[in-house]
């Protein structure tokens, strides 16, 4: 189950914020669209009620229901490590980690796949959840494979976003099927590591 830390929300929407209206707002929707609401059919109302917050105090905190949406898409998303390990291996190993324990979250999986299957209806929010959330993540991925390759770690001719692309598709598709049956977040991590390294890992000095 996803809990929602009111220190990780920090957009503004130009007024003071009530840490609990966000908290209880971002649960109720994943409450919501687990138990199979969609994005469209949700109303501020609804969500509201669900929370037990007033309509008033969600209306002044969100303009749009894209706006809270993409705090709920924040939210769900596990802190990053913040610590360098001592090769690219093992940062590569702890960052998929963190996406394996997202793809645990059942509440967090059904918001994820709501927003795919309905990307058509929110274009917007579809753009700046992968220009907001996706691509800083990523970069922290390509920063990892960029020292592995300064270091001497992995080959100076892959391709470094098709690298980080095999890296998570293994958890995008477990994601997108809700087939999460036997995923631990290390072990899980580090076979989808190992088995990329089999194929950028440099060759050793003759």
């Amino acid at each position: 189950m996803t809990t929602t830390n009111p220190m990780t929300i920090e957009r503004s929407a130009g007024r003071k914020r009530d840490p609990h209206t966000d908290v209880a707002a971002i649960e109720a929707v994943l409450d919501l669209v687990s138990e199979g609401a969609t994005l469209s059919g949700l109303s501020l109302v609804a969500i509201a009620e669900h929370a037990g917050v007033s309509r008033n105090s969600l209306y002044r905190r969100w303009k749009t229901k894209d706006d809270l949406y993409l705090d709920v898409l924040d939210a769900v998303n596990r802190p990053l490590p913040d610590s360098e390990s001592a090769t690219a291996r093992e940062d590569l190993v702890a960052h998929l980690a963190t996406l394996v324990e997202r793809t645990l979250d059942r509440r967090a999986s059904s918001m994820l796949r709501a927003l795919q299957a309905e990307a058509s209806a929110f274009p917007e929010l579809h753009r700046r959840y992968f220009a907001e959330v996706v691509a800083p993540r990523r970069d922290v991925l390509y920063r990892i494979v960029r020292r592995g390759i300064a270091d001497g770690e992995i080959r100076p001719d892959v391709d470094i976003p098709l690298v980080v692309e095999v890296l998570v598709g293994p958890l995008l598709a477990r994601m997108g099927s809700g087939a999460i049956e036997g995923l631990d977040p290390r072990t899980t991590s580090h076979r989808i590591v190992e088995l990329v390294y089999a194929g950028i890992q440099a060759a050793e000095p003759s």
